[in-house]
């Protein structure tokens, strides 16, 4: 349920990422058909200048490569779980989630990557996508105009580490203990969020910590134990 309210929440945002490319790559090809057209019946080039051609080409294929990577996020998303979990890159994970996200993040937020961790862990990748877009989302909430989240990725000879900082409005200590409480929440929500997350990561063997200040900011660390092909969990 948690998870189809977040998807709720992207589904306007997804359609609009994936209408914008979509409408100068109908337009470019719609021009480019009108322009054959009018070659074919004077039986020779007509008002094709080969730079803008080659513009629009790359305009098209770029766009359709956008649209390419949005769904390719959704389906990673949604797929349903698996009973067996499989190898993962928490790196790349993060960018399929911030993919997914982008449409409430870019007018509002720069992000800021430096990712390093390079150890693969075992893991549901649906699950830890929606551990990572929940966090997200806070995050964008918690900031009121303009802000910046950071994400970055270490590891240690026993886990991998995956931090998502903000310049948010940050949390009140007295309710920081309560944030991962089932139906705790500050704001017009289920309160299911970040309880789901801290469940996620805890049947994944890790752990999820938060330190906040009021007016500064809110950072999560999230622990993942090293498996896959480097060990096991």
């Amino acid at each position: 349920m948690e998870k189809m309210a977040s998807l709720g929440t992207l589904a306007a945002g997804v359609a609009h990422e994936i209408n914008n490319p979509l409408s100068f790559l109908i337009s470019n090809l719609e021009s480019l058909v009108d322009r054959a057209k009018a070659s074919k019946e004077k039986g020779q080039l007509e008002g094709i200048n080969l730079d803008e051609l080659k513009a629009m080409s790359e305009e098209s294929l770029d766009g359709a490569k956008r649209i390419k990577k949005i769904v390719q996020s959704l389906r990673t998303f949604s797929r349903k779980s698996e009973s067996k979990r499989i190898t993962l890159d928490v790196n790349q994970v993060l960018e399929f989630t911030l993919s997914l996200a982008w449409n409430e993040i870019k007018y509002k937020v720069d992000i800021v990557k430096d990712y390093k961790s390079s150890s693969m862990i075992l893991g549901d990748p649906t699950e830890l996508s929606q551990v990572f877009l929940n966090i997200i989302l806070n995050s964008v909430q918690a900031i009121a105009d303009k802000g910046t989240i950071g994400f970055s990725t270490y590891e240690d000879d026993r886990c991998v580490y995956a931090k998502i900082s903000d310049t948010g409005c940050g949390i009140a200590q007295e309710i920081l203990p309560r944030i991962f409480d089932p139906f705790f929440s500050t704001k017009n929500s289920t309160g299911l969020g970040l309880s789901v997350t801290y469940n996620i990561i805890k049947h994944h063997g890790g752990d999820i910590k938060v330190e906040s200040k009021v007016g500064k900011g809110t950072t999560f660390i999230i622990e993942l134990p090293i498996g896959g092909d480097n060990g096991t969990v």
